[in-house]
């Protein structure tokens, strides 16, 4: 009979909503949701049928019934929620980023190595067959080599407003990126080279933003050239005005034979793919849920079979990824990859 492990939910958000649910559609039972704002955490475990609600993660995580604390809040709190949870000996599921920086990551892994607990991190939209499919195009050269592959993101200001704080969750180039980064990596199978970027912030101006004291940047274009030669882009911004109507591009990968369209890492049901003047419509399998996917391989990987779909390593090669990306931002230069990542690193 497979086990159901016992899961507390740290947070009680729009992604503390989708943890639960993913946990759940996995066949285990999240034992309490935890949350400052009890409200939420109550209305959210009163929908999903969990008995228990804390206010504070200290008093959730040490309960002797929880094997695993699922993290969802925000990412100035990951380091130290992951390091009291794995002195408290219990296995860890972060949402991404892994940190804010290559020392709380380091402060994380250190914690759960010394604890011998397992850790994995939430990038489960590199899980989606519009990734794979991606990967399959370029390594069978259908598309030719090097490839272009172009990413965009447009939106006014987050809800969630500590998204725009430098010293919050850091801006989409830091909560939204990692996303791309890592399914570019995924899909070239090569390490990046340099990196170009330019940005700004867009909603410096706003009333809404006005209670933060050190604004992340927002808007910006990013180029990532790989050791492949394939090129990665990501235009983003996150600070357009109310209501703005014009929305983000379907992703497109180019080569030299054709190119393809579409939501790679968004779920897709389908591709569009573009050889010479031909189309062919590319149906893709869509998982009820990307997270549950990511809950199966961290419970695999539990049990002894396998290892998480991302973890300490995925963390932090797109932290320093996006450290180089503000780095260039920083200089108006580009950055020359590999000896940025020595330098990080050493």
């Amino acid at each position: 009979m497979k086990k159901r492990w016992k899961v507390a939910v740290i947070g009680s958000g729009d992604m503390g909503k989708q943890h639960v649910k993913g946990w759940q559609l996995a066949g285990h039972e999240v034992v309490s949701i935890t949350d400052v704002d009890t409200a939420r955490a109550e209305s959210l475990a009163q929908e999903t049928g969990v008995a228990a609600i804390y206010a504070d993660y200290k008093e959730a995580i040490v309960q002797p019934d929880v094997e695993i604390v699922s993290v969802c809040l925000p990412l100035a709190l990951h380091a130290p929620v992951t390091i009291d949870s794995a002195e408290a000996g219990k296995h860890i599921f972060c949402e991404k980023p892994l940190a804010r920086n290559l020392e709380e990551a380091a402060a994380m892994e250190a914690s759960v190595r010394k604890a011998g607990v397992r850790f994995g991190l939430g990038l489960q939209r590199n899980l989606s067959q519009g990734v794979l499919k991606a990967k399959e195009l370029v390594e069978t050269g259908k598309l030719g080599r090097p490839v272009f592959f172009e990413c965009d993101a447009v939106a006014e200001i987050r809800p969630k407003r500590i998204m725009h704080d430098a010293n919050g969750n850091m801006g989409p180039l830091m909560d939204l990126g990692c996303h791309y980064y890592i399914m570019w990596q995924t899909v070239f199978q090569s390490r990046p080279k340099s990196v170009y970027a330019r940005g700004n912030i867009l909603a410096k101006d706003r009333p809404e933003l006005a209670h933060i004291e050190e604004l992340a940047i927002d808007s910006a274009v990013v180029t990532v050239e790989y050791e492949s030669g394939d090129v990665g882009v990501f235009t983003v911004s996150w600070g357009m005005p109310p209501r703005f109507k014009l929305g983000s591009r379907e992703d497109r990968i180019l080569g030299p034979k054709g190119g393809a369209a579409g939501g790679f890492n968004s779920n897709p049901s389908k591709l569009s793919l573009y050889i010479g003047d031909e189309i062919e419509e590319l149906p893709l399998y869509v998982y009820p849920s990307l997270h549950k996917e990511q809950f199966d391989l961290f419970v695999q990987a539990l049990e002894g079979q396998g290892e998480p779909a991302a973890s300490f390593q995925a963390g932090k090669e797109v932290l320093v990824l996006t450290q180089a990306i503000f780095k260039s931002i920083e200089t108006g230069e580009a950055v020359d990859y590999p000896s940025f990542s020595r330098e990080s690193s050493g």
